[in-house]
C-alpha cells in the first residue's frame, strides 16, 4: 500500500488542533453496532453514513449583533446572548471535530484495507451527485479522471508541501550554512525553487538513456534468472529477490550510489563493503549528524534498508501519536545520515578524479558533477541558454553554481535514490500478482493481451529482429497490470486556495485531498472496459505543459498514471518502466509460474515482505 498507511495516520479535520490518534488505530475508530468496514454487506458510503449519524453536526450558531435594536438599553441581554453564542460555538466545534476524526478514520481504514473496493464504489455513484467525495467535515477524495488530472496539473492549487520537510533532511544545516537551500525538488511546488532544479536534474536523467538502462536492468534480471534456475529450488520469493535486486542495481550503476557484497572492494580507496569509516570532516562543517558517529560503506542490505527506512519516514510516518512513530523517525534519520555521508564521500572522490582528468563512470551523480565543473569553469553556455529560454531572461550571477553546490547534488542524488527502490520493489510485486490473476482467469483479457502471449513475448530471443517490439509490448503488460493492481491508490495534496472548484464542488483552503489516481485509471468515461486486461489501449499521450521546462521530456500518458502526471511526474519513470519490463521478462522466462502465496505486507501495511511463486524451470 505504500503511502496509504501514512495518509491514514495524517488526517486532520478543519476544527482539529492536532492529528487524531484514532485515525491510526482501527480499533479506536467509532462505528455503530450493526456493521463494520470488514462486513461485506456494508459498503464504504453506508459506513460513513453510520458515523455521520452517530456524530451529527449541531446547527452553527449566529453571532449576536451588539447593534441590534433589541439590545438598546439592555446590555445584560447582549452579554447573556454572547455567552450563549460562545458556548454553542464551542459545542459546534467539538461536534465537528468528533465527526471529522470519525469520518477520517473510516476513510483511512478503507484506504488501508479495501482501497479499490472503496474507490470503485465512489466511481459507481452518479457523477451529477458525487463528482468528488466531499463529506461535510473531513478530507476530500478525488476519483474521477478529469479531476485527478486537474489536481496533479494545478500545483498552484494543490501542493505537495505536506511532506517537504522530511524530504529535505539531506541538505546542509542552515544554522551552519545560512545560504544553503533546504528543499528537494520533488517536495516543493515553489516555482522559484522547482523549475531551475528540474532543468538541471533532467540534464542528468533523460529519455536518451533507454539503451543504458535496458542494459543494466536486463543484466540484473538475467543474473537473477540464472541464479534462480540453478538453485535447485522450485520456489522463489519475488519481494526478496528480483523486485529488490534490479532497482538496487539501477541505484548503483545509473544513479551512481553503489552497493557491495560484504568484503568486496569498493570505489572508495582502501575500503570494502561493510567497512566502517570516519564521518567526513568537510561534511560535518555544514551538516549536523544527530544519530551516527561513523559512516559505513554499504553492503546491498545496508543500501536497501537505508533507502527503505528513509522512504518510510518521509511518506509513511505522519502521526506522532502512533507507537511506531519515534522508532521509524529515528531509523529514517539514521538512514539519511548514513546515505548522506556516503554520497558526500562519492562526490569528493569523483570531483578529485574529474579535476585530475581521470576517467569516471557515467552516472547521474557524475553528470551533475560535470555540470558543476563546467559552471565553475565558465563552460556552461548551453545550460545558461536553457535557463534564459525558460525564464525569459538570464539567471542572476552565481545562481547556477548555487544550484549545483555539493549540498544540492548530495540532496538530489539522495532523494532520487530513496524513490528508486521502495516503489519499484512494491510495483514489481503487484505486477507479478496481476499477471498471475490474468493467468488464473480473474481478469477478462482481450485476445491480444493474454497471459500466454506475455510468455511468448518474454521468450523472444535477444537477437530476434522483433525483440525490441516484444520488450515494448511487455512494458505495456507491466503498465496494464499496475493499472489494475497499483502499488499505491492515492497521492496526497493540500488545497491552498479558498473556494477551489472541482466538479462544481468548492474546496476550502487547508483541506487534505486524496488524489485517487487508481480510480482515475478505472474511470469508464475515459478508459473503455476498465476492468479488462488490454495492452493495446491508447495511452492518450500528451506533451508536458508549463513554459518549456519539460520540452525535452517524452509525452506523458493520461491512462497510465502510476508515475504521476504533470509537474511531479516521477523523475525516474524511464528507469522504472524499463525495470518493470525487464523484471517481468525474466520472471516469465522461468516457465510455468504459479502462485504459492498471496502478497504478504508488513505490520504497518507499508511494504510487501513476501510473495512466493512456484516455477518449472523450463527454458
Amino acid at each position: 500500500m505504500g503511502i496509504i498507511s501514512w495518509l491514514k495516520q495524517s488526517f486532520t479535520c478543519p476544527f482539529a488542533k492536532h492529528d487524531s490518534e484514532a485515525c491510526s488505530q482501527g480499533e479506536n475508530i467509532p462505528i455503530n453496532q450493526g456493521g463494520s468496514v470488514s462486513d461485506p454487506s456494508l459498503g464504504f458510503l453506508a459506513t460513513i453514513k453510520q458515523v455521520e449519524d452517530k456524530y451529527p453536526l449541531l446547527p452553527q450558531p449566529a453571532m449576536p449583533d451588539a447593534n441590534d435594536p433589541k439590545y438598546a438599553g439592555n446590555p445584560t441581554a447582549y452579554t447573556q446572548d454572547k455567552q450563549a453564542y460562545d458556548a454553542a460555538l464551542e459545542a459546534f466545534a467539538t461536534a465537528a471535530k468528533e465527526r471529522g476524526v470519525a469520518v477520517a478514520g473510516v476513510m483511512g481504514l478503507w484506504l488501508a484495507t479495501k482501497p479499490l473496493a472503496m474507490l470503485q464504489e465512489l466511481l459507481d455513484q452518479p457523477k451529477a451527485t458525487m463528482p468528488i467525495f466531499s463529506p461535510a467535515v473531513g478530507p476530500v477524495i478525488v476519483m474521477r479522471h478529469e479531476h485527478v488530472i486537474k489536481c496533479l496539473e494545478r500545483t498552484d492549487l494543490f501542493t505537495v508541501d505536506r511532506y517537504a520537510a522530511e524530504m529535505a533532511r539531506a541538505t546542509d544545516d542552515k544554522a551552519k550554512c545560512p545560504a544553503a537551500f533546504s528543499h528537494f525538488m520533488l517536495g516543493t511546488d515553489n516555482d522559484e525553487l522547482y523549475r531551475l532544479d528540474g532543468v538541471l536534474l533532467r540534464h542528468a536523467v533523460t529519455p536518451n538513456d533507454k539503451a543504458l538502462l535496458t542494459m543494466i536492468a536486463r543484466k540484473a534480471a538475467n543474473d537473477w534468472l540464472d541464479a534462480t534456475r540453478s538453485s535447485g529450488a522450485d520456489t522463489v520469493d519475488i519481494v526478496a529477490t528480483i523486485a529488490r535486486d534490479v532497482p538496487l542495481r539501477i541505484v548503483s550503476e545509473y544513479l551512481g550510489v553503489p552497493g557491495y557484497n560484504k568484503g568486496e572492494p569498493s570505489v572508495l580507496p582502501g575500503l570494502k563493503g561493510g567497512d566502517v569509516m570516519p564521518l567526513s570532516d568537510s561534511l560535518q562543517k555544514v551538516f549536523t549528524f544527530q544519530k551516527i558517529s561513523q559512516g559505513i560503506v554499504p553492503t546491498w542490505d545496508h543500501l536497501h534498508d537505508w533507502i527503505q527506512d528513509a522512504f518510510r519516514n518521509i511518506f509513511n510516518n505522519g502521526n506522532p501519536a502512533s507507537p511506531d512513530f519515534q522508532g521509524f523517525r529515528d531509523r529514517g534519520i539514521i538512514a539519511t545520515e548514513y546515505l548522506s555521508n556516503y554520497v558526500h564521500e562519492l562526490i569528493q572522490l569523483y570531483k578529485g578524479k574529474l579535476n585530475a582528468g581521470e576517467k569516471i563512470p557515467d552516472t547521474m551523480l557524475t553528470r551533475l558533477l560535470r555540470l558543476q565543473a563546467d559552471v565553475l569553469a565558465n563552460r556552461a553556455s548551453a545550460l545558461e541558454k536553457d535557463f534564459a529560454d525558460l525564464l525569459g531572461q538570464p539567471l542572476p550571477a552565481g545562481e547556477l553554481a548555487k544550484r549545483l553546490s555539493d549540498s544540492m547534488i548530495r540532496s538530489n542524488v539522495f532523494g532520487t535514490a530513496v524513490g528508486a527502490v521502495a516503489n519499484p520493489q512494491e510495483a514489481m510485486t503487484w505486477i507479478t500478482d496481476a499477471l498471475l490473476r490474468l493467468k488464473e482467469g480473474k481478469y477478462k483479457a482481450r485476445p491480444s493481451s493474454t497471459y500466454d502471449r506475455a510468455v511468448n513475448l518474454a521468450n523472444a530471443p535477444d537477437d530476434d529482429p522483433k525483440s525490441a517490439e516484444a520488450s515494448e509490448e511487455l512494458r505495456k503488460y507491466a503498465l496494464e497490470a499496475l493499472r489494475l493492481q497499483p502499488q499505491g491508490e492515492v497521492v496526497l495534496r493540500v488545497c491552498v486556495k479558498d473556494n477551489t472548484e472541482l466538479g462544481n464542488v468548492l474546496i476550502r483552503k487547508g483541506t487534505v485531498v486524496f488524489v485517487a489516481h487508481a480510480a482515475a485509471m478505472r474511470d469508464k468515461t475515459v478508459i473503455k472496459q476498465p476492468l479488462s486486461f488490454d495492452v493495446k489501449r491508447d495511452e492518450h499521450l500528451t506533451a508536458y505543459l508549463g513554459n518549456g521546462d519539460r520540452k525535452k521530456e517524452c509525452p506523458q500518458s493520461q491512462i497510465y498514471l502510476q508515475h504521476g502526471y504533470g509537474r511531479h511526474k516521477c523523475l525516474g519513470r524511464y528507469a522504472s518502466e524499463i525495470t518493470m519490463q525487464e523484471s517481468l521478462r525474466a520472471i516469465l522466462r522461468l516457465g510455468g509460474i504459479t502462485r504459492q502465496s498471496e502478497v504478504i505486507m508488513d505490520a504497518q501495511n507499508n511494504y510487501p515482505v513476501s510473495f512466493k511463486i512456484n516455477f518449472t524451470c523450463k527454458d
